[in-house]
């Protein structure tokens, strides 16, 4: 989606994925600007991400910017960010951007294809409101919170689950169909076969071999009942008129309830540089109940205020 609105500004773009072993890496110095993208895993940045990044040349003048998915809007993403900004920085990049998106989730359960439509098209919208940005030469202020970047680091703990876990992997040898789509997908190699699967202790947990196996072959370790099979076909989704894509609402309950600030606050900012969500409404503005409890509040203590000072014009 980035690519595409650079495109049409006229800006060449090259796409570079990270595999393992990290090899052919361009050189920063060839371009203006550095994107780096990254799934949060656990509010932290994927531990194969970082390695990558601190095997990257070192730069004098390059201007980068950093966006990041999650399956959910809570605030504990953002931190996500800090490690990566703080590498980069170190190898000379100046950062000027940090965009936060929301993609369906690949683990714990499957999103309802209008929430997934819902997602990719606010998705698509931040993403041309970064270039946009990137283009007006605009620049973050990057802060990070302190108790929310602890719990981050204690989250951690997912780099050693994602470890062990990845050794635990087993595959069903009567349904698997021996395409080797998981061995070829893999992006940190963590998968060989040699007449036998075997799995190694790179996994980054990125779910690409569970998710995308035809067969649903793969038994997910010690967490198979979390195991989502069967990817989000975005471009479908988005070309379904008869999936609505105004999935999280004002009527919306439960946990897709949280989505609606997301949401809300993307309407906002791209409303601020002429931009909109093409293809579902805009969340409505809730009433805020708590400005009339501050009135009744102020309106309160005001009472009282005057109360205590009749009381001691009495006593005077």
């Amino acid at each position: 989606m980035i690519k595409r609105y650079l495109e049409r500004n006229h800006i060449k773009t090259r796409l570079y994925e990270v595999r393992y072993p990290f090899e052919n890496i361009p050189s920063p110095d060839e371009y203006d600007y550095a994107g780096f993208g990254f799934p949060v895993h656990a509010f932290n940045a994927p531990l194969m991400f970082l390695r990558f990044l601190r095997v990257l040349p070192k730069t004098t003048h390059n201007k980068a910017f950093v966006f990041k998915t999650s399956g959910e809007p809570a605030r504990l993403n953002a931190e996500a960010s800090c490690s990566v900004c703080r590498i980069l920085i170190k190898k000379g990049f100046d950062v000027v951007l940090d965009a936060h998106m929301l993609m369906p989730y690949n683990i714990l359960f499957r999103y309802p294809d209008g929430l997934a439509k819902q997602m990719a098209l606010y998705t698509d919208a931040l993403s041309e409101l970064l270039v946009t940005r990137l283009l007006n030469g605009e620049r973050d202020a990057f802060r990070f919170n302190r108790l929310r970047r602890l719990i981050s680091l204690i989250m951690r703990i997912e780099w050693f689950g994602a470890w062990l876990n990845g050794r635990l992997y087993t595959v069903n040898s009567q349904k698997c169909s021996r395409c080797l789509l998981c061995v070829k997908s893999c992006p940190s190699a963590n998968i060989t076969y040699d007449g036998r699967f075997h799995f190694g202790g790179r996994c980054a947990m990125c779910m690409r071999c569970v998710m995308y196996c035809p067969k649903d072959a793969i038994h997910f370790g010690i967490l198979r009942p979390l195991r989502v099979n069967g990817g989000y076909n975005l471009d479908k989704l988005l070309s379904d008129p008869n999936v609505s894509a105004d999935f999280v609402n004002d009527k919306t309950r439960g946990y897709f309830k949280s989505f609606r600030g997301f949401f809300r606050r993307a309407d906002n900012t791209l409303a601020a540089y002429g931009l909109s969500v093409k293809g579902c409404a805009p969340q409505p503005v809730s009433d805020a109940p708590e400005l009339y409890v501050f009135e009744a509040c102020e309106e309160s203590m005001h009472s009282q205020r005057q109360f205590l000072e009749e009381e001691d014009n009495s006593f005077i």
